[in-house]
């Protein structure tokens, strides 16, 4: 069998229900536990995914687009560019993984299934990376000018509003951590959870999740940060109210004596 293409693509954060239902009224469909079979022509294949991913077997690159315009009336927060990686795979007696192709021991659905949910959980840590590092680089800053002045020269509202983007970041990846987890598709068909150990070691998800974890206690760590400095001015604040209110009273008293 010759090698074909196998290409990953994440094009929003996910996808709206009612997808499910529109894509079997336009396509072939099969639906096992949480990914939708997608039947093009002979030998072409599209796996999706609600989290915003979907994997196509070597499908054309003018199948590839036609599905994408219809997809994405159902996208919700798309990408501006999405996110792709392609290996190649092909037929084999036995399964292995080796120099960025795939030889997989049967071409079933479940077998298809098994592979893409570890090329799916790839793509979708690399929106995680992205988003991350983006966010601790715009934030990179602050660090510095403590380091340089003592002090964030940001007012309140901008340290408001910097905690606020900074949380939505760490509570995003907290929310949708469990992507990166094992799928519990491999309960039903724990006979192919070992291909998907496989790719995963082989992407080398697990010490990258690791990584993702030490920049997620960056992002705490800055948050810590601005909260501490808002704590200090609205402290600094008061200390100058009771200042003012304690100065305004010694002059009354002054006034009241003579």
């Amino acid at each position: 069998m010759q090698t074909k293409k196998l290409i990953s693509y994440l094009s929003c954060e996910k996808f709206e229900k009612n997808i499910f239902t529109s894509l079997e009224e336009r396509y072939k469909c099969n639906i096992i536990k949480d990914a939708v079979i997608i039947n093009l022509e002979e030998d072409e294949q599209i796996i999706l995914f609600k989290y915003g991913v979907f994997i196509c077997w070597n499908v054309k690159f003018e199948n590839i687009k036609f599905f994408m315009d219809f997809i994405k009336n159902f996208e919700i927060n798309s990408f501006d560019i999405p996110f792709i990686e392609e290996l190649n795979y092909t037929l084999e007696n036995e399964f292995k993984i080796n120099f960025d192709t795939i030889y997989l021991n049967n071409l079933s659905n479940i077998s298809k299934i098994a592979i893409s949910q570890a090329l799916a959980q790839n793509v979708k840590l690399d929106q995680f990376e992205k988003e991350l590092l983006t966010s601790i680089e715009n934030n990179s800053s602050i660090p510095l000018q403590l380091a340089h002045t003592g002090k964030i020269n940001l007012t309140k509202k901008e340290i408001s509003k910097k905690i606020g983007e900074l949380f939505l970041v760490k509570s995003k990846m907290n929310l949708h951590y469990d992507l990166l987890d094992t799928p519990e598709f491999f309960w039903e068909y724990p006979e192919y959870e070992n291909q998907y150990e496989k790719l995963i070691k082989y992407l080398d998800i697990k010490s990258r999740v690791e990584v993702l974890n030490k920049k997620l206690e960056v992002i705490q760590e800055l948050l810590h940060v601005l909260g501490d400095e808002q704590k200090h001015r609205y402290s600094s604040f008061l200390e100058w109210i009771i200042i003012i209110l304690i100065t305004f009273e010694i002059v009354i008293n002054i006034k009241d004596h003579f």
